[in-house]
């Protein structure tokens, strides 16, 4: 069944009987198929059918009225409880709803219980609501409230891993890692989706909507230019980040073939005398001497101390060092452009 508001003395009243026929602007919400049973003008049923698959927020305008639909993040879906966590990574669980638009009509199409939350704070807080319009605008900002804690907590978790890698512990959590990704790029597909809606709402050329109306809508719009200039600089330090765990990764891989190859070299030498020494002949110097073995011994372990002077003085086997170094180096660098 569905609900239906008016606007009275500039406020939000439920009215189940208020019938269409009536002077005053109503409010009415449904659930998504039943409401598009009741829609006729197929360019708006065509508009809201899409919901389904859609990923981001949108809306078109069809002469007299706007239709379009809004399309949550995932990550907000998830802070809101309405989706289950086993369904997080599905482009259907993303929370929606529907809105066609008229100078004096709001029709919703709601199956997450979006709008009935957002329409009752108004009702019960008793909002200065003079359009319909000015519900709808309530119902666009509703998720935007969420939106700089959201942003707050994707970087708190990326600083986290910074510190890691900066301490040279590669092994970060990966899963929030990838979580922030997602993340991210639900929010940027979200804010440019909604600043589509917004442009449609605020058109200067629309003349469905007051001047007031419009005026509104361009202040959320910039609102969220805002959010959105958050969002990038979060995007350029999360590349950051992930740049710097790929460092880390390199730098750990390097200092292990590093460290192969001073085995390795060490060894080589060594294994040539033994397998000159293997041949089966009879006048190879020092093999008949009975301090021929001690010798040989004694080489072998004057060559390897040799090499692991050289080694050492060019700061090849100095891997601890290093790393501490490097850690030193960018904690330094980081205070640096902080100051």
């Amino acid at each position: 069944m569905a609900q239906i508001w008016v606007i009275r003395s500039g406020r939000l009243v439920a009215d189940a009987a208020a019938s269409e026929d009536t002077a005053e602007a109503r409010v009415e919400l449904l659930q998504y198929a039943k409401g598009l049973d009741a829609v006729d003008d197929p360019s708006v049923h065509e508009v809201l059918t899409q919901a389904e698959h859609a990923t981001a927020p949108f809306a078109e305008r069809l002469g007299s009225c706007v239709a379009g639909v809004v399309v949550l993040p995932v990550c907000m879906s998830r802070a809101s409880g309405k989706v289950p966590d086993k369904a997080l990574d599905k482009t259907s669980a993303a929370a929606r709803f529907g809105f066609l638009l008229k100078p004096d009509a709001l029709m919703l199409f709601d199956d997450h219980g979006i709008c009935d939350r957002v329409i009752e704070r108004l009702v019960a807080d008793g909002v200065s609501v003079e359009t319909v319009a000015s519900v709808l605008r309530a119902l666009l900002c509703a998720p935007l409230r969420e939106q700089p804690e959201l942003l707050t907590r994707v970087r708190d978790d990326l600083e986290v891993i910074e510190e890691r890698l900066l301490e040279g512990r590669v092994r970060v959590d990966r899963a929030r890692m990838m979580a922030d990704v997602r993340h991210l790029i639900g929010l940027d597909a979200f804010y440019q989706g909604m600043s589509d809606v917004l442009d449609v709402l605020s058109d200067e050329a629309s003349d469905m909507l007051g001047s007031d109306d419009r005026k509104r809508f361009a202040a959320v719009a910039r609102r969220l230019d805002r959010l959105s200039a958050r969002l990038e600089s979060l995007q350029d330090y999360n590349l950051q980040v992930h740049g710097l765990y790929q460092e880390e990764i390199d730098i750990q891989q390097n200092s292990v073939m590093q460290w192969l190859t001073v085995v390795a070299t060490i060894f080589m030498p060594l294994t040539f005398i033994t397998s000159w020494y293997g041949m089966n002949f009879k006048n190879i110097p020092l093999l008949g001497a009975s301090w021929g073995y001690p010798v040989m011994v004694a080489m072998c372990v004057v060559i390897a101390v040799a090499q692991i002077v050289v080694f050492r003085r060019r700061g090849w086997l100095s891997f601890g060092g290093g790393k501490e170094r490097r850690t030193r180096r960018r904690r330094r660098g980081k205070g640096d452009d902080a100051r």
